[in-house]
């Protein structure tokens, strides 16, 4: 009866923590008129690494949640569309919209910061 118990616990334990990583960004780069930061993800339990381009940076995310779509940079090739926001705070916040079997992340301060989702 205790195996179970376990079992259920550990896969609650594992959804809590599906992304635990670090966010990165470069500084805000312009070309043509627009700007954008490069979002860098790492992802510390399968080493994998991700990459997208947040159009006008976190500084044009702060009413609303901006839409990124991310490009798998290492072996996989894996893709996905997460929505990023900075609060008032300066808590940079990601929802992974179920991508990676993630849910909603954040870390606060400067980047590059570790987080998990």
């Amino acid at each position: 009866m205790k195996f179970p118990i376990m079992l259920s616990a550990a896969a609650l334990f594992g959804h809590a923590t599906a992304f635990y990583g670090q966010m990165a960004a470069t500084a805000l780069s312009s070309n043509e008129g627009t700007t954008f930061q490069t979002i860098t993800l790492t992802d510390y339990n399968t080493g994998s690494t991700y990459s997208g381009m947040l159009w006008g940076g976190f500084n044009a995310c702060t009413t609303y949640e901006c839409s990124v779509g991310f490009d798998e940079t290492s072996a996989g090739g894996y893709t996905f569309t997460a929505k990023m926001w900075r609060t008032s705070d300066g808590c940079h916040n990601i929802d992974f919209l179920g991508a990676l079997d993630a849910g909603h992340g954040y870390c606060c301060g400067s980047l590059p910061c570790d987080f998990s989702a």
